[in-house]
């Protein structure tokens, strides 16, 4: 199953993607600066782009990626005041 949603947290609107595959589901949410992302997803193409990109891990919902904590970023993520170890929810400002 694929879902597809747009989904408005404060003052920004956000693309909720969630793809049910093996054992856990693919899952990103896109802001208009930058997005989330899961282990699915890599963040060394993110860099090599110039992404502004946040991985966590061990999310199955958005529920749980926006309380998840940031296990990895690009450079660019860390240029606009990101840092590993926050949680979702208090860097989505920034995104």
């Amino acid at each position: 199953m694929i879902e597809i949603d747009s989904i408005t947290i404060g003052s920004k609107t956000f693309q909720y993607i969630k793809i049910d595959l093996g054992k856990a589901p693919l899952i990103l949410l896109k802001g208009p600066v930058g997005f989330v992302m899961c282990g699915y997803l890599d963040v060394g193409t993110s860099r090599k782009l110039g992404d502004v990109a946040v991985r966590v891990t061990g999310v199955n919902d958005l529920d749980s990626l926006i309380s998840a904590k940031v296990e990895n970023i690009t450079e660019k993520a860390a240029e606009i005041g990101i840092k590993p170890g926050q949680i979702v929810s208090d860097i989505l400002s920034y995104l």
